[in-house]
Formats: structure tokens, sequence, C-alpha cells
């Protein structure tokens, strides 16, 4: 199942990891990933399930309207409550990349596809996005360089 522990915090977003769902995320020779179910090190390009929460109101509301730009479905967003997606480090480089997944409401309903990793959100979340970054960048958002520390501690 899900084990999220939290990871990040500032005046904008939570943070929260899954801890149970990490995976691999690049193939072997055979073209086989590792499975999150067997006792194995972490790969040197894995993925870890993280769900980031919009804490104030106004930027739920700009979040909306970035949707609303995108002429995505708004059905049932006045319940919104965090948006999942996928953070993959590898290790060999050190960089990382921010995958969306979907929004979900108060009730972990999926409500649409992602688009909170966005330039149009940039002063909520900078440095977070679908391209590799390095995670030691001045450039790359406090939030990834956190992630890595779960993982990497020195």
């Amino acid at each position: 199942m899900w084990n999220w522990k939290p990871f990040f915090e500032d005046d904008h977003i939570s943070a929260f990891c899954d801890l149970d769902q990490i995976v691999d995320t690049e193939p072997d020779a055979d073209g086989f990933y590792a499975s999150p179910d067997c006792y194995r090190p972490l790969a040197e390009r894995f993925g870890v399930f993280i769900s980031i929460v919009l804490k104030n109101k106004e930027d739920i509301a700009r979040y909306l309207e970035e949707r609303k730009k995108r002429s995505l479905p708004l059905k049932g967003y006045k319940s919104y409550k965090y948006s999942l997606c996928l953070a993959e480090i590898d290790s060999r480089q050190m960089v990382c990349r921010v995958l969306p997944a979907g929004d979900y409401d108060i009730k972990d309903n999926e409500l649409g596809e992602v688009c909170i990793i966005t330039e149009a959100l940039a002063a909520i979340l900078p440095g977070i996005n679908d391209e590799w970054k390095p995670i030691k960048s001045k450039k790359s958002h406090p939030m990834i360089r956190n992630l890595a520390k779960r993982f990497f501690p020195k």
C-alpha cells in the first residue's frame, strides 16, 4: 500500500514521498525492471511517487485558473487536494525530473491529468519540471534537494 512520509514544506507546498513504491525506471539487459517487492539496493535510476499539496487558497486558485486557460476539465476540482507525481532520480549523474501523474480530491478520487508542473506556476514550484536537472543546482527547487537527501544523506 502507500507509506507517505513528509520530506519538504514551505509557505506554498507540503510534499510527501511514498517509501513503499520506489520503482526501477531503467530496464536491465533483458528489458526487465526490478520489482519493488524484492529486496535490492536502490537502482542507479529509480522513481518515487510524491504528492504535492498546495497550502494556500491563492495558489490553488492560480492552479485552477491555469487548468482553465489550458481548457482542461474542472469538474470535481472544488475539492482538489493534491497532485501525484513520479520523481525520477539518476544517481550516476545526480539529476532528477518530476513527471506529473494525476490530481486527486479530499477522498483520494482521481480528478484528472495534472498540470501543476508548468512554467505558469513558476512562482509556486520553480525548478520542478519534467526535464532532467542537476539535483544540487541552485535552480532546482529545494523540494528536489530534500527528496535526494532522503536517499543520499551525505
